[in-house]
């Protein structure tokens, strides 16, 4: 575990060689053990116990209260994401990775946590993804979506789990007559009934066939497009004007995904079968989350002022090298600890004085990361 959550994009074998070269306090990489041997380590892993640490250090978080409120409720955004890991043909690797997959996850915004990861097949809806991870949600969350979720059995399922949302729902191709007639009215906001889901897809869900009733807000993004952004959020719970400020914070968990495929380099993966790629995601979403919290605790230090924030490009290369002595035990672990926080908060950005924005580039290709020899 250790060597996992200290590994980036290197082969493999120079990956294991600074690893101990770490762990032995040395400069130079130390070779101990193989990449084959990792290997056959590796396929003893249990993912569902690598996924239920990352809640257990969730949980610790909370309790420590390090994770943000809004007014109360826990933000949670959801999304999914392109994951093309890079593979290549072995005819002894057994269960090879596909190289086309989806990566759904549940983003905490305030405190830069992921609450939850899971890698599916390039056929799941993100809805279906949506519904498997329901589960890691609670009364006091407040769902955060993008445009491609709503639907109406979907609300139907989080009003029947007595879940909040935040969804928006303005597109151009389908959506509910209600939505489009609101778009027109020139409202601010409304009560309105949206269209009754499908029975075949009640039924699949296990959700009432009823119609639901939400309410809808008009929001002005800063370049002047508009928004409409469905919620079951009362009026006392949340005012119209709230509604911009929430939808901006989702945009986190975009920049979650970015952070873990470029800085962390999720899609180099260290083996070429499936269950290799699912260690791999749950090593570095946990390693992604142990960095978030140092920068946490850097900025609830009295030292850092409100005006700057950790850098996490730096703070991820800290606690790569701050893991695996300090998982294995290995010194003064909490000198250690001491030691990564006064380095983060050596590396810390001004925030900028007004919101930045930059569009997409318009790019049919996706970036690949490099091929590198894996056990």
């Amino acid at each position: 575990m250790a060597s996992l959550l200290f590994m980036r994009s290197s082969s493999q074998q120079a990956m294991l060689d600074g690893f101990f070269g770490n762990v032995c306090g040395q400069a130079q990489p130390v070779h101990e053990v193989s990449d084959r041997a990792f290997a056959a380590a590796r396929s003893h892993l249990h993912v569902p116990a690598l996924q239920g640490l990352n809640d257990w250090v969730i949980e610790r978080a909370d309790a420590a209260g390090l994770v943000s409120r809004w007014r109360g409720f826990r933000l949670v955004a959801g999304d999914g994401s392109v994951l093309m890991p890079a593979i290549r043909r072995c005819k002894r690797t057994r269960h090879l990775a596909d190289g086309d997959q989806r990566l759904f996850a549940l983003h905490l915004p305030g405190s830069e946590l992921m609450l939850h990861a899971a890698v599916h097949s390039s056929g799941v809806s993100e809805r279906a993804m949506l519904m498997e991870a329901l589960d890691k949600l609670g009364c006091e969350d407040v769902l955060l979506l993008d445009r491609g979720y709503p639907a109406a059995w979907l609300v139907n399922v989080l009003v029947q789990r007595g879940m909040r949302f935040v969804i928006r729902c303005d597109t151009t191709a389908g959506g509910f007559n209600a939505v489009r007639r609101f778009m027109r009215s020139g409202l601010a906001e409304a009560q309105v009934l949206l269209n009754a889901p499908d029975v075949a897809d009640a039924c699949d869900w296990g959700c009432s066939s009823q119609a639901p009733t939400v309410r809808l807000v008009r929001q002005i993004a800063p370049s002047g497009a508009q928004r409409v952004l469905m919620t079951n959020l009362s009026a006392e719970q949340a005012a119209a004007a709230d509604f911009g400020d929430l939808y901006h914070r989702r945009w986190r968990i975009e920049e979650a995904f970015k952070r873990l495929k470029h800085r962390l380099h999720l899609e180099a993966v260290s083996g070429l079968s499936q269950h290799a790629l699912l260690i791999d995601v749950a090593a570095k979403v946990l390693a992604d989350n142990i960095a978030a919290l140092l920068c946490l605790a850097v900025q609830a230090d009295d030292v850092c002022p409100h005006t700057r924030r950790c850098a996490r490009s730096s703070a991820d290369q800290v606690v790569r090298q701050l893991l695996p002595r300090v998982l294995l035990g290995i010194g003064d672990v909490l000198a250690l600890i001491a030691r990564a926080v006064q380095l983060i908060a050596r590396s810390l950005r001004r925030e900028p004085r007004t919101p930045r924005s930059s569009p997409r580039k318009a790019s049919s290709l996706k970036p690949h990361a490099r091929l590198a020899y894996k056990g």
